[in-house]
């Protein structure tokens, strides 16, 4: 769909959370992406950007590289102005994200309802972000382009924010709209409330 080339219930829930807690923690093949990032923020926040990198490299060298490595890196690299590896690194985490809006827009069900993944350690998947860091990608990528004086790439890219946020809003609307006909034929009652001065439709 685009152009530009490859740059987070209840009881029962809960008890199969604690069960499967219980079964993973002693599984020493699952890694915490929480640890990891705050070892590389650590180095980076010390001024040792390289330092950073090569831990970043070695965490990933038995295992796939993902969303979180490829955004990671691009901003490691774009800490010492390395404008060019940090773009490129960027550009492998959006073409990540193209797969998964491609998925959205043709197959949109496979990403609906998949709040079972919480049940699973957060290294068990891939790292699939936000939606804020799916927009924020192609934001980031603008910039380094401006930093390099390519300002129409920059244009192509922010373009590009344009088109993923209404893919992510169509997306969110069918998810909600899913969430509300099974609340509905569970017998849910439905009501409005304010917060903060803003109204939600939430669901009993």
């Amino acid at each position: 769909m685009r152009s530009l080339p490859p740059t987070f219930f209840l009881s029962a829930r809960i008890a199969a959370v604690a069960l499967l807690l219980a079964t993973l923690q002693g599984c020493a093949t699952f890694r915490s992406y929480d640890s990891e990032l705050t070892n590389t923020i650590n180095l980076a926040s010390a001024g040792n950007v390289d330092g950073a990198i090569r831990l970043l490299e070695g965490n990933n060298r038995y295992g796939r590289k993902d969303l979180l490595y490829y955004l990671e890196l691009g901003e490691l690299e774009r800490l010492r102005n390395r404008y060019q590896a940090s773009t490129t690194a960027w550009m492998s985490a959006d073409a990540q994200v193209q797969v998964w809006e491609n998925t959205a827009l043709t197959n949109p069900r496979q990403l609906l309802g998949g709040a079972g993944s919480l049940l699973l350690n957060d290294k068990s998947l891939p790292y699939r972000g936000h939606d804020y860091e799916k927009v924020m990608l192609l934001t980031y990528i603008a910039l380094n382009h401006l930093a390099m004086g390519e300002r129409e790439q920059a244009r192509v890219a922010i373009r590009q924010t344009h088109e993923l946020e209404a893919v992510i809003a169509e997306l969110r609307s069918k998810e909600i709209a899913e969430v509300e006909e099974d609340a509905k034929k569970r017998g849910a009652r439905t009501s409005f409330k304010e917060l903060n001065g803003y109204p939600l439709e939430t669901i009993d």
